[in-house]
């Protein structure tokens, strides 16, 4: 005999003409709707409706007959639908929940679905550094940073101290002058920089700004090696 306390599974009995008028309602807001769209699709994927038809997946079904539906955003909704509640998805967000369940999987590790903010990230950092962080207080940049040092661990690799001292020299410069974000790394065992934001109409003026700072570099530098990763 079933409990009358428990609480029917969301969509549990749709045709599949309601299920395809839910989901074109729920997409019309589909900002404010990520954690409710899972709930469909995983609905149809538990269930019998597309046995007989020729759809292979809910992401066929739905995407072949509502124009607009992103088949990546509903495979993403419901990938987190399947692991978190509502509450903690409106809480983090699907994008990061997304990459903390991609996390979770890359870093063999074990989270709380229902307190997910307590898991410890490990961010690499601009000097090559490892720092652990709670998922909480973890952007999409962050997230995804530790995302691609776990898949390739070479991305981010210490950095000799003399190349951080020339990059703190360009960063400090740089910005001042033109408002530019400078990134250094270790790139499998060479020093690369990254330079973000710069002005088309100083183009030039950045060229020789550069080259009046790069004339200040030792020459010793391009012949120390990084550190070797911990």
């Amino acid at each position: 005999m079933s409990n009358p306390n428990t609480p029917t599974p969301p969509y549990q009995g749709l045709t599949k003409e309601q299920a395809l008028s839910t989901m074109r309602k729920l997409q019309a807001d589909e900002e404010r709707n990520p954690f409710l769209m899972g709930l469909l699709h995983n609905a149809v994927a538990d269930s019998q409706w597309l046995a007989g038809t020729p759809y292979k997946s809910p992401a066929d079904f739905f995407c072949d007959n509502i124009q607009g539906l992103s088949r990546t955003a509903l495979l993403r909704d419901g990938a987190v639908a399947r692991e978190f509640s509502q509450e903690v998805v409106a809480r983090f967000g699907v994008t990061r929940l997304e990459q903390l369940l991609a996390y979770k999987k890359a870093a063999q590790i074990s989270l709380n679905p229902a307190e997910p903010g307590s898991t410890f990230i490990l961010v690499p950092q601009d000097n090559g550094e490892l720092k652990p962080k709670r998922f909480a207080g973890c952007s999409t940049r962050e997230l995804r940073k530790a995302l691609e040092h776990l898949r390739s661990p070479s991305t981010y690799l210490p950095i000799a101290p003399a190349h951080l001292a020339i990059y703190e020299r360009l960063r400090e410069v740089l910005f001042q002058r033109f408002g530019i974000r400078v990134l250094m790394r270790n790139n499998d065992g060479v020093t690369v920089l990254d330079f973000e934001g710069v002005p088309s109409k100083q183009v030039k003026e950045f060229a020789l700004v550069l080259r009046e700072l790069a004339a200040e570099t030792p020459e010793q530098l391009e012949e120390e090696e990084p550190p070797q990763p911990h």
